[in-house]
């Protein structure tokens, strides 16, 4: 299965002036897919594998060491050019015919998180359990808001101006030899809660917005003529204290969302 691996999320902190500020921050949740190896000779969909240190040996699917299955393969004349695209695909190499897309051998490719689209539902969002599964399901906690394929090289930036993103999951396949060592092609996923209305997140604030509390440390974008209109949005800034000169400044609201390296700071003051 794949490996999960942690990373930063949206952080929020709301002080109200004269008052203690309070910190919330959601569960980090980065995926990292560990894949390897070149195997020897031509294989086919339906092979089976066995690991042999940094490659793969193709072994009857009745022999207790057949623990990998080839689900198909890619490149020039085939249906897809990347491993990645191919449901389950846990490890790829490449041979003589081109790319070798590899997987546990009797998973359900149905569940695969590698395929997941837009509005599709992830079962979580860190770790090596994580599947796709129908938004109806009880174990269904996230939907996709956005999906970005590329090389994996350094910050992955891709959720930065998805609004609404609340954790971000990355789905990484690797290779063991070469010289694309630790540069294999990736997944990122841009995700919100499941039942979430992202058209109401802090986020889409914008100057002139009103917001409601809906729990500790959370806010929504309201009506500001609604019952539950609790602040204003009087400015936006990067800096904390150039919310102290905004005349009718009450309380002040920050977050970070997923790829951004500074905090949003909303000067805030009465609805009315």
């Amino acid at each position: 299965m794949s490996k999960g691996r942690a990373g930063s999320n949206r952080e929020r902190v709301l002080s109200v002036i004269r008052c203690a500020a309070v910190v919330f921050a959601l569960t980090p949740a980065i995926g990292f897919l560990v894949a390897c190896g070149s195997g020897s000779g031509s294989v086919q969909h339906g092979d089976c594998l066995k690991k042999n240190g940094d490659s793969f040996d193709k072994v009857s699917c009745s022999d207790s060491a057949a623990a990998y299955v080839v689900l198909d393969r890619a490149g020039d004349g085939h249906a897809h050019q990347n491993c990645i695209d191919v449901a389950g695909t846990e490890y790829d190499y490449s041979d003589d015919d081109g790319y070798v897309c590899v997987g546990d051998k009797g998973a359900d490719p149905a569940h695969a998180v590698n395929v997941a689209q837009v509005g599709d539902c992830l079962t979580g969002s860190d770790g090596s359990s994580v599947q796709k599964v129908d938004c109806t399901d009880a174990t269904a906690r996230y939907k996709v808001l956005a999906r970005d394929t590329k090389s994996m090289i350094g910050l992955n930036m891709a959720c930065k101006d998805v609004k609404g993103t609340e954790q971000t999951y990355s789905y990484e396949l690797k290779v063991t030899k070469g010289i694309g060592v630790g540069l294999g092609n990736g997944i990122t996923f841009c995700l919100a809660a499941k039942d979430a209305d992202t058209s109401r997140t802090v986020d889409n604030a914008k100057v002139g917005d009103c917001l409601k509390e809906t729990g500790a440390n959370e806010v929504q974008v309201v009506a500001c003529t609604g019952p539950d209109a609790k602040y204003k949005v009087l400015r936006s800034v990067n800096l904390s204290t150039l919310c102290d000169n905004v005349s009718g400044v009450i309380a002040t609201y920050s977050y970070q969302s997923p790829g951004e390296f500074l905090k949003t700071y909303l000067c805030l003051g009465s609805p009315q």
